[in-house]
């Protein structure tokens, strides 16, 4: 997950306020603190500099040590130096102070997946993707769909990604993983429809197809008997990654080979 470097607002306070108008903005001067040390955290957590990330979510926890944002980053900084047990317990207490902390949720939800918890994870998941205001819902369903993957409830990746297609028309991943998945489920019309989608998407923002994009039009090609467009899809593979497994594999299908 990547994290982004929030700059410090630089507070500054007149010495004419009145006594109410100051308890009113010290508060809110406290908030906007307490998000920025947490961001600094996180970005640094992002850069590996462990050290000062600690230093600001000790300030952000000086100033409420009951923040649930601040107990999650910790959690995360935990899991990066392998303090798997610490980590746990950060995360625990940042959703047991706020159940609402979508974000948090996603940082647990992660933690358990690189666990190999895959049922935790997917369970955490699918609760974070309920908060319809939350702005990463796209990779909220596309990590379900990872789990359910690893769990081979292929029913359920299948929703996901559908769900990631809706929040995102042109994501890549999910277009590219719902197709193979519909393949591997023999679901080869509506593979082909998803496929049309990701070759529409290349062509129009003058992208290059991968070696996965390739690999499936050849697969789709063959289904459906279609040997021109198996030349040619092999012709690109041999073209763009001439070294590649799969242009080995499939080479001896070019019509003038």
């Amino acid at each position: 997950m990547k994290f982004y470097l929030i700059g410090i607002l630089v507070l500054s306070l007149t010495a004419c306020v009145t006594t109410t108008d100051s308890a009113f903005t010290r508060k809110a001067d406290e908030g906007k603190a307490l998000d920025n040390y947490v961001q600094l955290g996180l970005a640094y957590i992002q850069r590996n500099d462990f050290e000062k990330a600690r230093l600001n979510l000790d300030r952000a926890l000086d100033i409420n040590s009951d923040s649930s944002e601040a107990y999650a980053a910790l959690g995360l900084l935990y899991q990066q130096e392998a303090e798997n047990e610490l980590a746990e317990e950060s995360f625990k207490k940042a959703l047991d102070l706020d159940a609402k902390n979508t974000r948090g949720r996603t940082f647990y939800a992660a933690f358990m997946y690189r666990s190999q918890r895959y049922e935790e994870a997917l369970e955490q998941f699918q609760i974070a993707g309920q908060n319809t205001d939350y702005n990463g819902r796209a990779s909220i369903f596309l990590n379900i769909a990872q789990c359910a993957l690893k769990l081979e409830r292929y029913d359920v990746a299948i929703k996901a990604y559908e769900k990631v297609i809706a929040l995102d028309r042109g994501h890549p991943q999910a277009l590219i993983g719902i197709t193979q998945l519909l393949i591997h489920e023999e679901q080869y019309l509506k593979a082909q429809q998803y496929y049309n989608r990701i070759v529409n998407i290349i062509r129009s923002s003058s992208m290059t197809h991968s070696v996965r994009s390739l690999s499936l039009g050849i697969e789709l090609a063959q289904h459906f008997n279609n040997d021109s467009l198996i030349s040619s899809y092999v012709l690109l593979l041999k073209q763009l990654y001439p070294d590649s497994r799969e242009y080995q594999q499939y080479r001896t299908l070019l019509t003038n080979e």
